[in-house]
């Protein structure tokens, strides 16, 4: 059966206490990472022209004012942040409406320790990656979850069963399919090479991911082919609502390390990292972008020489 709800035809009494936290996303300030400013989705001006094989060599139409920075991040349990050279994140977000409605994104994490944790995508004692859409604002639900929030884990290495990306949530069978191509196409390697099937690589490197996704409005218990996809025209521009989406980046830092202090005081080395601000946190909602159209950003026409390294050198 189709979802759609427009939250401004709901009371109270429809709604009830349980379900009141539905629908009522926090205020911006402290709903968008460190620093409640609005992040951004830039259209992509021809899709086909986008690889997604975790290079970004295809990325050089991306203005990089619009770079998502380890600096909006905040850790999810407000533990301190790590050095720059521990560990630093940089994100182009990008999307498409028409015919492709998808959500595109390039992410580079340079990390001082790489910690792969064994051969699952669920690893959450290793570096991975976990991301999320909730078109309609809903709010997250979990245990069960439904289908107004859905959330994909990506991790490197060989792992078993060999896929380095999968649909979070087994409440229905056919979600699995989510997980798939062409419902979302990821790449993600390492560099150097040598680190990608290691438990621990002491030495430091960067992991690269790149994805597209097919937005739903909605997932039916049936599965992805089942479900009606979310147009992100009706949603995009400067004026528009935008689209929320969470990011969580798992940094492990090997077998030593915890998310909590040292006996000492200090910090315990791993975080756990989300473009999610605290009131977001606490009542489990996402972060939200607005999905700028082409002339609402400075796009370039061609592939550009500067390289992501300059890139975050500007911030």
């Amino acid at each position: 059966m189709r979802r759609f709800t427009i939250a401004g035809i709901f009371s109270l009494a429809l709604v009830g206490v349980a379900n009141a936290q539905f629908f009522d996303p926090p205020a911006l300030a402290d709903r968008n990472g460190s620093q409640g400013f609005w992040f951004y989705m830039l259209e992509v001006p021809d899709p086909g022209a986008i690889t997604i094989d975790a290079h970004g060599d295809d990325w050089g139409w991306f203005d990089p004012d619009y770079t998502l920075t380890m600096d909006e991040w905040r850790d999810e349990g407000d533990r301190p942040a790590p050095d720059r050279d521990d560990l630093f994140i940089t994100t182009f977000m990008g999307w498409k409406g028409g015919d492709d409605n998808r959500w595109y994104c390039f992410l580079e994490a340079v990390d001082d320790v790489l910690a792969h944790a064994g051969t699952n995508v669920a690893r959450w004692d290793g570096d991975m990656l976990q991301v999320g859409l909730d078109p309609q604002d809903h709010g997250r639900e979990r245990s069960p979850a439904s289908g107004y929030t859905m959330e994909w884990l990506m991790a490197p290495g060989d792992l078993s069963p060999p896929t380095n990306v999968a649909f979070r949530y087994t409440e229905q069978e056919a979600w699995a399919e989510y997980g798939e191509s062409p419902w979302i196409e990821m790449a993600v390697r390492v560099d150097p090479p040598e680190a990608w099937a290691a438990d621990l690589w002491a030495e430091g490197g960067t992991t690269y991911y790149e994805w597209s996704v097919k937005v739903l409005a909605f997932q039916e218990d049936a599965g992805p082919s089942a479900s009606e996809v979310w147009q992100l025209d009706a949603v995009a521009g400067e004026d528009g609502s935008g689209l929320p989406f969470a990011m969580w980046y798992e940094d492990g830092e090997g077998p030593d390390s915890s998310f909590s202090p040292n006996e000492d005081g200090t910090p315990g080395g791993r975080n756990d990292w989300t473009t999610r601000g605290p009131e977001a946190s606490s009542r489990q909602y996402y972060s939200i972008a607005k999905l700028l159209r082409i002339g609402e950003y400075t796009a370039a026409t061609s592939v550009e020489s500067s390289t992501w390294g300059k890139i975050k050198d500007s911030f």
